[in-house]
């Protein structure tokens, strides 16, 4: 049996081709929130406290600033921050955040060690108010 060359490079080819477009697409962050709540991230940070140059991707061992915006008062004097590695769903960091229970906001410095998917959850007293996904490259 003879084999045409360019025939076979022209089945490796259109192989290849219907491989790459089968992969999945990579897919955006995931984001949610309660009550018109905002969580965004930034490496920088205005005099108010709220992030500049909003961004969800970072470095592996980047600190980057996280703002939460409630929409509404705390109406408590404590706020849980969890990080969450989302491959396992592990909690790698949780803190707690003491607030005046009229106030709003809470702005504050994280980093991921590695590369990955994680979430950064918000929530006030018993509810959470927001989650959202950063990717570390």
């Amino acid at each position: 049996m003879h084999f045409n060359i360019k025939l076979l490079f022209l089945m490796l080819l259109i192989s290849l081709v219907f491989i790459t477009a089968c992969e999945e697409p990579e897919q955006p962050p995931a984001s949610s929130s309660v009550g018109g709540s905002l969580l965004v991230f930034g490496r920088e940070i205005n005099e108010d406290h709220e992030v500049l140059d909003q961004d969800v991707r970072f470095g592996a061992g980047e600190e980057f600033y996280f703002y939460f915006h409630n929409n509404m008062p705390f109406d408590t004097e404590e706020v849980e921050v969890r990080l969450i590695n989302n491959s396992n769903d592990e909690v790698l960091a949780e803190s707690s955040y003491e607030v005046h229970p009229d106030a709003k906001t809470i702005t504050d410095k994280i980093w991921f060690g590695g590369p990955g998917r994680f979430s950064i959850l918000v929530q006030v007293g018993d509810q959470v108010r927001a989650v959202r996904e950063v990717i570390i490259e």
